[in-house]
């Protein structure tokens, strides 16, 4: 794995076969001469542009546009103005990104990595749940909800299983409260808490947590051997007992 510094310096090399118009040398020059002075100043530097060339600004103009730093203005004081650069600009990021580090044991690693512009590396957030997007009012009425349901029955009781039909039952009693204005009980609240039940109880079937005869809803799966076309004649009419077995198997 390289280095921040050795990334740089892969970059400098870069800068001499890029595909874009090539850089005048004396803008190569500066790059490297910033590069060098990285280990005593770092990879975010104060330039004073009393001390710069026209040159040397023209070449942090042209660095930045195709995204070999980044540039501020850090301040302006009696004519004078001060350039913030960041060596760690959007190419950086690029190649050190696509960097696969080792994995470490007893650690998940996705073998992808997200560099930021302060230097700081973590695994890639790419594919995995975005529980940061939840939103914490809807979650603060829900636990509400939870919170009355525990002091009723007990903690955790809804967790033991519930058959499906129970909670689908519930959530359709609640959800024709709320269509008719009902104020009586947060419906919303028991309408989210009831499909959190049925998501939870879809998960633990299907991981050995509890048995599947919880998930007790309609199978509605087609019937053998008939035709949806009405023109093409069945091969048998099928009875009752039939369809009940196809619906309820």
């Amino acid at each position: 794995m390289k280095s921040d510094l050795e990334i740089l310096n892969a970059i400098a090399e870069e800068l001499k076969s890029v595909d874009h118009p090539r850089f005048a040398q004396n803008m190569i020059d500066f790059y490297e001469h910033l590069v060098s002075r990285v280990p005593e100043d770092g990879f975010n530097q104060i330039l004073d542009d009393n001390e710069l060339s026209v040159e040397q600004e023209t070449a942090i103009l042209q660095l930045q546009r195709y995204g070999y730093l980044e540039r501020t203005i850090q301040g302006i004081s009696r004519g004078r103005v001060e350039y913030y650069v960041n060596l760690r600009g959007k190419r950086f990021l690029e190649l050190a990104n696509n960097q696969v580090h080792s994995v470490v044991v007893g650690m998940q690693d996705s073998g992808q990595r997200e560099t930021f512009e302060t230097g700081a590396v973590r695994d890639t957030a790419d594919g995995k749940p975005r529980f940061d997007l939840f939103s914490p009012f809807a979650m603060e009425r829900v636990g509400l909800w939870l919170m009355r349901g525990a002091a009723k029955y007990s903690e955790h009781n809804w967790s033991k299983g519930i058959p499906a039909s129970r909670c689908l039952a519930s959530l359709h009693r609640h959800l024709m409260k709320y269509m008719q204005g009902a104020t009586d009980e947060d419906h919303l609240s028991a309408i989210a808490t009831n499909c959190m039940f049925l998501l939870h109880f879809e998960e633990a079937v299907k991981r050995g947590f509890l048995p599947e005869s919880l998930l007790d809803l309609p199978k509605y799966e087609p019937i053998p051997n008939v035709h949806r076309n009405k023109d093409v004649p069945l091969e048998h009419e099928p009875d009752e007992e039939f369809r009940w077995r196809a619906i309820h198997k």
